[in-house]
């Protein structure tokens, strides 16, 4: 990312479009006379008259969008039904003709007249948890290159390599010319060092470059996918859109911009410009505004002004697919894509530079609906009532398509009711391997050949969350009815009677007046008898056992295991991650296509010297084009939202293989430190961690745990010089002093060996006795750790008091 820090006061005209508005010290509300000139408007503020040929076009692009629309509606009207459904809003109605209530704003009396009906949100907290499943954190990202064959007479084996080195020797020293295939084997074998160390310092700054393009996203990477993720569960599938934003320009998706001063300055020049046009007077409020967003930018020491990647999260009912589409994985089948805007007036202007709110354009209500479905929608023939009135946002938004055409290889952006297009078609930007920047997460994909959205995780659990609320709402109803209830004869009980019973304090004194003396109050009032409550006709256990086998859930994740052992526990679960493999592996797929894409745009569109000044100065970035980056590296998640399998398999895998590569003359140490610590997950940093010279730790132990030269030997008595107590090399001098034992080496004790040492202990010859044959015994230490006869203590002691046989 390029940043533009230090833009000065005077490099803030430019910004503002040359009004100088600004600079300090000038009336920020008085511009230049020309400024006012109606006939040099700097925003198109009039309806255009495009060609005729240009005209249909638009209105072909409108009304194909608006079909497509209308075809895939009943799907857009399911998941508006889910989202509704999710946030608690269970007992839904429904039209005469059968389809669902259409989603309308929540108001604050809808708030205050809530349903109070019985419901158990079953539903949100599986959303919650399935995205925990799913994505519980960001993956990791790692840089993959094509497998090539760069040698062409080298075969990549070391015994070539050290054949050709001696070959090379054996001409120095007989004064001969060196062998040219010798010579050609080791110019390629550096050839092929210097490619895959280029190629590997390209990958890491790859890897760091990205991973600083997510984190400067002006919202959280891992919070805007798991939101993502949220909304595949709830509506069955989620989008994620790729661009790259460049310095100075805006775009429509309010997630894709990074957090700079990009927005800010495009808030400015919209007031500018509108100012200048004398859309506002300087007593509107548009006109204080303008004022305090110009000096708070001045009082800004610096501007900074990024370009990178941008990545946006449109909703599920957002994207419109062709008709023809047949899959939305990749829109198979799709000539042609949308994505839907609702934008107010100013906000099209921010981006497009063009007044739609002058010029004429369909009104959209908030919830998406044109005029065709709803009667809030109208038509702005032009202009607003009162400028000046209040914020211009207070308008009905508009609708903006952006249709990406495969057949077309461009662009075309539109607004409905806008006679024009909002931007000249081009082809799309950023340029990648693939066509379509969105990237589809879809849950529960099956197969039909009429509709491609798939089912949901609500769809699939709606009839038994319903059934449960219904189980519970009558068990409360039938609770309510069996209140206790007193039954009396009409017209026995007097008003002030009525009032007494129902009122008393405890412990009450009641003077009846319907009570005659002597009366049992038992031939007055009488008990109602209600019908007892059945637990088995409100019963929800079948209802929960049908939850938890359509969403593939475990007892134990639904807050109960109703009585189950730990083993059915284990087993379900297993199950559980099993059912959930497919799903995971193919959100690790998306993941992946998004970076490798990622890496493509980056390489593409950023120099090496901005590349640099984030990475460091050793960062290596290739020149290559579009063809050359997508046959050599690319970007691709090592661990998604199931990372922890994949590590313990790599983890196991490793473990397994150093034992023989450590058999392998030449191995690097450096290069198994590298790959251990890269399978084991952790980031640290081995450069500072070598020192030239130094073995390693378990060399250096070894050193230490060996006596000083002089010290005694094993038996305690100084042995020759060079020779120990078995006989082995010792560096003592002779005539050392008696000393403390040393224990048997490894080499000498069988029990020192592991388990089975003892097998390798040297056996003498067996001699039969009474008892059966004996053999030697095993080496016992007395109680001060000498052997027997060596320190003079006596030897410890065995299980069953007896010494051991000599």
């Amino acid at each position: 990312m390029s940043d533009f820090a230090g833009i000065g006061q005077g490099g803030m005209a430019s910004l503002l479009g040359g009004q100088g508005l600004g600079v300090p010290g000038q009336d920020m509300m008085s511009p230049a006379p020309s400024l006012r000139d109606p006939s040099a408007k700097m925003v198109s503020r009039d309806r255009p008259t495009p060609p005729e040929a240009r005209r249909k076009l638009v209105e072909r692009w409108v009304t194909d969008v608006r079909d497509a629309k209308r075809h895939w509606r009943s799907a857009y009207d399911r998941m508006r039904w889910n989202m509704d459904f999710v946030a608690g809003d269970q007992w839904q109605a429904t039209t005469n003709t059968g389809r669902r209530r259409r989603r309308r704003r929540v108001t604050d009396t809808d708030r205050l007249e809530r349903d109070d009906r019985y419901v158990a949100n079953i539903a949100l907290r599986h959303v919650l948890q399935r995205t925990a499943e799913l994505y519980p954190s960001d993956p990791t990202v790692r840089a993959k290159r094509r497998d090539r064959i760069m040698a062409q007479t080298w075969d990549g084996t070391q015994a070539q390599i050290e054949q050709s080195q001696k070959a090379m020797l054996q001409s120095m020293e007989f004064g001969m010319p060196p062998p040219p295939q010798a010579q050609q084997i080791l110019a390629e074998v550096q050839q092929v060092k210097a490619y895959d160390d280029m190629m590997e310092r390209v990958g890491k700054t790859l890897e760091i470059f990205y991973k600083y393009n997510l984190d400067e996203q002006t919202h959280s990477f891992k919070a805007m996918m798991k939101m993502t993720v949220r909304r595949a569960v709830v509506t069955g599938v989620g989008y994620v859109k790729l661009g790259f934003q460049r310095a100075m320009q805006m775009s429509p998706e309010i997630e894709a911009r990074i957090a700079d001063m990009s927005e800010r300055l495009a808030n400015i020049e919209r007031l500018s410009a509108d100012f200048a046009d004398a859309q506002f007077h300087d007593t509107d409020a548009e006109a204080e505004q303008l004022r305090i967003d110009i000096q708070t930018l001045t009082q800004e020491g610096s501007l900074i002004v990024r370009e990178g990647l941008s990545l946006d999260y449109p909703d599920s009912t957002a994207i419109i697919p062709d008709r023809r589409c047949r899959s939305l994985r990749n829109f198979l089948g799709a000539d042609w894509v949308a994505q839907e805007y609702l934008l107010y007036p100013d906000q099209i202007q921010e981006v497009y530079g063009v007044d739609v709110g002058a010029a004429g354009y369909t009104a959209y209500s908030h919830d998406g609906l044109s005029s065709e479905t709803t009667a809030e929608s109208h038509y702005v023939a032009g202009g607003r009532a009162d400028r000046g009135s209040g914020s211009m946002r207070d308008d009905s938004p508009a609708c903006v398509w952006e249709i990406y055409s495969r057949r077309d290889g461009a662009t075309f952006v539109v607004c409905d009711g806008y006679p024009d297009f909002l931007e000249e078609p081009a082809k799309p930007e950023p340029e990648m391997e693939r066509f379509w920047p969105w990237f589809a997460i879809i849950l529960n994909e099956a197969y039909d050949d009429r509709q491609i959205y798939p089912q949901s995780d609500i769809d699939l659990l709606r009839d038994m969350q319903l059934e449960l609320n219904r189980a519970r709402q009558g068990l409360r109803e039938h609770r309510r009815a069996n209140r206790p209830k007193t039954a009396v004869a009409a017209g026995v009980l007097e008003e002030t009677d009525k009032d007494k019973l129902k009122t008393h304090p405890a412990n009450a004194l009641l003077e009846l007046n319907a009570l005659a003396p002597g009366q049992k109050i038992e031939d007055v009032l009488q008990v109602v008898k209600n019908p007892p409550i059945d637990p088995a006709v409100y019963d929800t256990a079948p209802t929960f056992e049908d939850l938890l086998r359509v969403l593939g859930s475990d007892q134990a994740d639904q807050g109960t295991t109703s009585g189950a052992t730990a083993t059915e526990v284990s087993v379900a679960q297993f199950s559980q991650k099993t059912d959930l493999s497919s799903v995971t592996a193919d959100l690790n797929d998306v993941l992946s296509e998004i970076a490798r894409s990622a890496g493509q745009i980056l390489l593409l569109n950023v120099s090496a010297s901005v590349v640099m000044s984030v990475v460091g100065p050793g960062a290596v970035w290739p020149q290559l084009t579009a063809d050359m980056i997508a046959k050599n590296m690319w970007l691709e998640v090592e661990a998604g939202g199931d990372g922890l399998p994949n590590k313990q398999q790599e983890v196991a895998n490793i473990v397994q293989l150093v034992p023989l590569l450590q058999r392998i003359p030449g191995i690097s140490p450096e290069w198994l430190a590298k790959e251990l610590i890269k399978r084991m997950g952790d980031n640290i940093d081995l450069t500072e961690a070598f020192a030239e010279g130094v073995p390693s730790m378990e060399a250096l132990n070894q050193l230490m745990s060996r006596p000083p030269p002089g010290a005694p030997t094993e038996a305690g008595q100084p042995g020759r010089e060079g020779e120990g107590r078995d006989g082995a090399a010792s560096s003592g001098p002779s005539g050392a002093g008696r000393g403390p034992p040393r224990p048997p080496s490894p080499q000498a004790d069988p029990n020192a060996q592991g388990p089975a040492g003892a097998t390798n202990a040297i056996q003498g010859p067996e001699t039969a006795g009474a008892l059966g044959p004996r053999v030697p015994p095993m080496q016992v230490f007395g109680v001060n750790g000498n052997r027997p006869g060596t320190g003079g203590a006596m030897p410890r002691m065995r299980r069953g008091g007896g010494l051991p046989t000599p």
